[in-house]
């Protein structure tokens, strides 16, 4: 490959990354598609049992969400009440967890935030960057 194409295509690629890192700040809306018009996949709804639940193990105390392909996986998620639910960005687009008294820091890649569910409801959260990015955790007794 010649030395002009290889530099060609570095400069695409960080004006491309600089584009990604962009707050929104610019004044202008960016163009998104909702993973259902795009042939998005159905629902995913998980109940944590009880036996994983109770637990003593450090590595049970914790329940994971996964902020993977503009998605959180699980979508939707039933535990007991006194449980923690850590969201996880496994993409390289900025997200974030809000709604239902639920708020977090927009988070990187790689970056984590958990919340304690320490009262009985359901709690339906989005990312406000991505809306059409929906969760639910229903806590119960």
């Amino acid at each position: 490959m010649k030395k002009a194409t290889v530099v060609f295509l570095i400069v695409i690629g960080v004006i491309f990354a600089a584009g990604c890192a962009d707050e929104g700040n610019s004044g202008e809306s960016a163009s998104s598609t909702p993973a259902e018009e795009i042939g998005g996949e159905a629902e995913e709804n998980v109940t944590v049992n009880e036996a994983d639940q109770n637990e003593t193990s450090a590595e049970n105390e914790v329940i994971d969400v996964e902020i993977r392909d503009f998605k959180y996986v699980p979508q939707n998620l039933t535990v007991k009440v006194g449980k923690t639910v850590r969201w996880t960005n496994y993409d390289t687009a900025r997200h974030d967890v809000v709604g239902s008294g639920i708020e977090s820091e927009y988070l990187e890649q790689g970056e984590i935030f958990s919340y304690t569910f320490e009262k009985e409801g359901t709690y339906q959260y989005i990312c406000t960057l991505h809306p059409w990015m929906k969760g639910e955790v229903i806590a119960e007794v």
